[in-house]
């Protein structure tokens, strides 16, 4: 037997358990644990918290009229967005880069960014206008539950850095 095919056999069994694994996931389909849970956690921002509010039709439609209305006007700030984030990546990989240009550069796309804020406030503040006062009592509480659990979560992960060290 040649010295060199043992270990080959060794590496290509390794090398299949290790396809197998890596794409059994994705072989157990949508309905895999590690899709919902994925799933579950995909949105935007806020939207899982009103789905909890159980708002009435008519505040649907008025939600879905203000979410169109700010996704539009944040189209208008996208190209000036991506002209920033390639100023970043042209400098940043440059050899002129230093941390004042990346200060200047910065303040020169101050007005878009405090731009894309207003925006997205205005759009929350007339959502918020529409809820009833105990929708928005339900909402408070969904919130101080979700911080509770971030705080939590950040506290397990600062456990398990320690336990690493």
């Amino acid at each position: 037997m040649n010295s060199l095919t043992k270990p080959l056999a060794y590496f290509s069994m390794i090398t299949l358990f290790a396809g197998a694994f890596a794409i059994a996931p994705a072989q157990a389909g949508p309905n895999h644990d590690s899709h919902k849970h994925a799933k579950k956690h995909q949105g935007h921002g806020g939207m899982y918290i009103l789905k909890k509010l159980d708002l009435s039709d008519e505040q649907k439609t008025e939600v879905k009229a203000i979410m169109k209305n700010a996704k539009e006007q944040k189209k208008g700030l996208h190209e000036s967005l991506k002209a920033y984030k390639q100023a970043l990546s042209d400098l940043i990989n440059s050899p002129d880069y230093s941390e004042q240009a990346v200060r200047s550069l910065h303040a020169q796309y101050q007005s878009v960014f405090a731009d894309k804020a207003v925006i997205k406030a205005n759009a929350s503040h007339q959502i918020n206008a529409l809820l009833t006062p105990e929708q928005q009592a339900k909402k408070a509480e969904i919130k101080a539950k979700m911080k509770a659990r971030w705080a939590e979560k950040k506290e397990r992960m600062k456990e398990r850095k320690a336990d690493r060290s």
